[in-house]
């Protein structure tokens, strides 16, 4: 499995090899801090940005190296025959369908010139750091969010597809749900679901969306990314489980005085937005609110874990890169202020699975008519 970056590997890039030793400790920035002292600062804060993807959004994808995925795509199926006596099994061949996943550098810098070594402030450098990561995860999220909620198919070469969930009689790469518990799809099957908000809600939207998965044979509990405008409109729901701390003992239902309310001990999870759970015809899901989602959006998949190859979606690193933001440092030929620039990076393409039944998209809306989100 690809590793995920830590402190200690991102020191290690960050002082390079060929320069030397002494000078790199004499350097001193303008408050007294050595590069030294600065790269193992650095390395720290990109360590603990690289762990916080993966708390926040971990339950959703795994890492991989692959290039490409190949998995079973559905055809007509029958009951296994009897043999007889002197009979035979018959002869079955397995079809398939593949997909792959782009693989892009991102990145900023620090520095420029030897003057900004040697004028900069530590808290400026500091400062910088943080912005750059914060775009590290702006780009990380819009790329995570778009491939969990667009049917956009990316061209990768000539012949390539970075595919979404199954999507129906329109796709480019076709794919065919196999046979499950009795049911049988086909090349129109598909995951992105539009709700008519004229007749329908927010919970018919979670039921519905839970049915997709669930006819696959995903079962419940699963997770669903809403827009955090809509927030209060799924808090009002008469299935909905609220989350309540330990420490409350008394819950005062405002004189209602009739009608179930659910409630689960424990705390809304700022780190990746988990404000409640939902009661589906299907089972318990998860509801996390997301500001990047547009109102009226939500997307669901089933978890297996966290950063596991059977989760939903899959985030594709260079094998000799890592997961998550590194430093990469540019040297010149300045005895006193060898480095020039700090490069931090991330390399990364992030596409569905080796299940593309595993996670749908739905839009609650007037009239009914599945449209692409903008992730912001």
């Amino acid at each position: 499995m690809a590793e995920v970056l830590g402190p200690h590997t991102i020191l290690e890039r960050a002082l390079p090899t060929g320069v030397d030793g002494t000078k790199i400790a004499e350097w001193m920035m303008q408050d007294g801090i050595s590069y030294s002292e600065f790269a193992n600062a650095a390395a720290l804060s990109l360590g603990n940005f690289n762990a916080s993807l993966v708390t926040k959004w971990g339950d959703l994808f795994g890492v991989t190296e692959e290039i490409s995925m190949e998995y079973e795509d559905g055809q007509s199926v029958t009951p296994l025959g009897e043999i007889g006596d002197t009979g035979k099994p018959d002869l079955i061949r397995g079809l398939t369908k593949g997909h792959m996943i782009e693989l892009t550098p991102y990145g900023g810098a620090i520095g420029g010139s030897r003057r900004y070594f040697r004028d900069a402030r530590a808290a400026k450098i500091a400062a910088t750091i943080k912005s750059i990561t914060r775009r590290a995860e702006w780009r990380f999220e819009q790329k995570l969010l778009g491939r969990l909620f667009t049917n956009t198919e990316t061209l990768i070469g000539s012949g390539g597809y970075n595919v979404p969930w199954a999507k129906g009689s329109s796709a480019t790469v076709k794919f065919t749900p196999p046979s499950y518990s009795g049911e049988d799809f086909t090349q129109s099957h598909n995951h992105f679901v539009g709700v008519n908000s004229a007749s329908l809600g927010f919970g018919d939207l979670l039921n519905q969306l839970a049915e997709t998965l669930d006819e696959h044979g995903h079962m419940a509990p699963f997770i669903a990314v809403v827009s955090k405008a809509d927030v209060a409109m799924y808090n009002a729901l008469s299935n909905i489980i609220k989350i309540v701390s330990p420490g409350i003992q008394l819950i005062d239902r405002g004189g209602a005085t009739s009608g179930a309310q659910y409630f689960v001990n424990g705390q809304p999870n700022v780190t990746n937005g988990t404000f409640a759970r939902f009661q589906s015809d299907y089972g318990e899901i998860e509801l996390r609110a997301s500001s990047r989602v547009p109102t009226g959006y939500a997307a669901m998949a089933k978890s297996y874990g966290v950063n596991v190859p059977d989760n939903p979606l899959q985030v594709r690193v260079h094998p000799a890169e890592g997961f998550g933001a590194f430093i990469v440092p540019e040297t010149v030929d300045d005895k006193q202020y060898p480095i020039q620039s700090l490069n931090i990076e991330m390399e990364l393409g992030i596409g569905v699975g080796m299940d593309r039944t595993q996670g749908a998209a739905g839009y609650l809306v007037s009239g009914g008519a599945w449209a692409n989100p903008t992730i912001s």
